[in-house]
């Protein structure tokens, strides 16, 4: 580069987005083109604007490694203008910029490194002076350009407007045009590293610096070998980035944002990377993480995120009893909902326990339990009645009736839902196996033999009885059950058809539903007949043991997170699973990929033949 001879370089149109054109500066500014920042349209940033700037921003890396191509001179001005165009107290403007290509020098400055970094090496012990020693802290000689940024601390004198109680603001703007530079280099598809590990002393003496220049950051250019993922000193371990909510505090010191607030980790989420691509490069062998990572992927394609999030989650649990009830085909009385719902309250049922213990809320709702709770905290009322009907007497519930519980249903979630980064669907109600039974033998065209079970533990008689009933169910109801609407109107419960607007509600918001056992999907069978697409949003939290469960899930088309032969309800098994996809989550997020952790040539490439 030869600012004495400048040759007359063409101007570079470059389209950003639609009508806004800006002409990407170049050398032919120094000889009296207008300033580039003058042609830009001051208009509001679009959102793929938006997105680049913040990729630069998350992207840029300190590098050390550089191939040996060459860097035109043009880039290397518009990367000079864009520092040139920080801010700066006092429009003081303090920086100077010395480019150094003389192989001469760099090395001179390449050994001085050398000298200065075994000290440094020596301040360590163990472990941490192996990782330190392990360490590429430098590019000098590797990159074909270095330049020194310089504060010039007499310029513009004494009096400089804003620097009268601050006489450091020159060295604080200058490292702005430093900022400036790195971001633009990551823009052009360069690297740039700044070099720290070096004396100032030194570089004044041997660059012949004035004594009112203080030099600010050496700084390597190139174009880089690779981009770290993450910043190197992350991805060995050295030290990790601080969660921004501690850093951050209101109106005074130590006074910390409320917990919700600017809680996103939003670097990550714009990294240009699938998460698929970032799953089969994490520090394992492909796919081995088995079933998890299916449910990883799920999770981010419906969160439509980089990386899925857990951290929010809550059960919703849906109550109410059934009229069918009083034929005796429980192993317990009716009003044990009233009694359990008590209990989930106090906090000592086993849904509690795993709520607890992985962090889920547990939201309860009164949909129709034969009993006055006289506006109890702890619930949410939305009592439709007391109870279903008895579906051998009558359908169990009215049309009124039923579209009052599915739009409860949907409201729940978007009046609780929409903070949760997934929901689990719970629910009690004596009675409401029997009903869920009957629904599933219509909708799937199944005898109620193949269908049922012994339930919460009934006898083999009292099954038998149960069979019977659900037989005499659809009898009486034969013309009436000609679609899953109709079937869950004649069968009931209002449980199921809330659960029913809540899963078509967080289908439309794009929030993940863990289902629990045999009821919860009826629910999402319902739901599924009535919208395949919603299966989607769709988790099979587990395998109960209730026979029907397994023809729903097949219908469904989902795999179950869990197989451990339960059949307690209450969103037990979606709060287990939960705690699995949570993990998930966590592992997605916390392991390092072979690039990140720089393990290279993982793979026997010959091994796969």
């Amino acid at each position: 580069m030869s600012a004495g001879n400048i040759p007359d370089y063409p101007k570079k149109e470059l389209r950003f987005l639609d009508d806004f054109e800006f002409s990407l500066p170049t050398m032919e500014f120094m000889n009296g083109e207008a300033d580039p920042s003058s042609r830009i349209k001051h208009e509001d940033f679009t959102d793929s604007e938006k997105a680049s700037v913040y990729k630069a921003i998350y992207s840029r890396r300190d590098i050390r490694a550089y191939t040996n191509h060459p860097i035109e001179d043009d880039i290397i001005y518009r990367l000079l203008d864009a520092a040139h165009h920080a801010p700066s107290v006092g429009f003081m403007q303090p920086w100077n910029f010395v480019i150094i290509e003389d192989i001469t020098i760099r090395r001179k400055i390449y050994d001085h490194f050398l000298e200065v970094n075994e000290r440094a090496v020596n301040r360590y012990q163990d472990d941490r002076k192996v990782k330190y020693s392990s360490l590429k802290l430098q590019g000098i000689l590797d990159s074909p350009i270095n330049i020194l940024f310089t504060c010039d601390r007499n310029r513009d004198g004494e009096n400089v407007l804003g620097r009268s109680t601050n006489k450091d603001t020159d060295i604080y703007s200058t490292c702005l045009a430093v900022q400036n530079f790195w971001l633009a280099a990551r823009a052009e598809g360069l690297g740039a590293g700044w070099m720290s590990i070096l004396e100032s002393g030194f570089i004044r003496e041997l660059l012949e610096i004035p004594e009112h220049i203080l030099p600010i950051a050496y700084m390597t250019l190139g174009k880089p070998v690779w981009v770290p993922k993450e910043p190197m000193l992350e991805s060995v371990g050295w030290k990790h980035r601080e969660n921004l909510h501690d850093l951050i505090f209101k109106d005074k010191w130590g006074i910390k944002l409320s917990p919700n607030s600017l809680a996103r980790d939003v670097s990550k989420e714009t990294q240009n990377i699938s998460p698929q691509e970032r799953l089969d490069s994490l520090t394992k062998p492909k796919h081995s993480l088995g079933f998890i990572e299916e449910c990883i992927i799920k999770l981010a394609t419906i969160q439509q995120k980089q990386f899925p999030s857990s951290k929010e989650k809550a059960i919703f649990l849906f109550a109410s009893d059934h009229g069918i009830a009083s034929e005796g085909i429980s192993a317990y009385n009716s009003n044990v909902t009233a009694q359990m719902m008590y209990m989930y309250i106090a906090g000592g049922a086993a849904i509690n326990s795993i709520t607890r213990k992985n962090q889920i809320d547990l939201v309860l709702f009164d949909m129709g339990i034969n009993h006055d709770f006289n506006n109890a905290p702890g619930m949410q009322h939305l009592k439709i009645r007391n109870g279903t009907r008895n579906f051998l007497e009558e359908p169990a519930m009215t049309q009124e009736e039923v579209e009052l519980a599915f739009e409860s249903g949907k409201d729940v979630v978007k009046k609780f839902g929409t903070k949760y980064d997934m929901i689990g669907l719970g629910e009690m109600g004596i009675g409401n196996t029997t009903a869920s039974t009957a629904i599933a033998s219509i909708i799937l065209n199944k005898d109620p033999l193949t269908l049922t079970g012994e339930g919460t533990g009934i006898g083999n008689s009292t099954v038998l009885k149960k069979i019977e009933i659900i037989r005499r169910g659809i009898l009486k109801h034969k013309g009436r059950t000609s679609n899953e609407w109709q079937a869950l109107i004649c069968f009931g419960g209002y449980e199921i058809a809330a659960m029913v607007g809540a899963i078509e509600e967080a289908y439309s918001l794009g929030i993940p539903v863990v289902l629990d056992g045999m009821i919860t999907s009826v629910a999402a069978l319902i739901a599924y007949k009535r919208n395949p697409e919603i299966v989607s949003v769709l988790f099979a939290g587990h395998l109960s043991r209730e026979p029907a469960h397994r023809f729903i899930l097949n219908e469904l088309g989902l795999r179950p997170v869990l197989d451990l032969n339960l059949s307690l309800g209450e969103g037990s098994g979606s709060g287990l699973a939960m705690g699995i996809l949570d993990t998930g989550c966590a592992l997605f997020r916390e392991m390092k990929t072979f690039e990140e952790a720089n393990i290279r040539f993982a793979e026997n490439e010959d091994a796969r033949l």
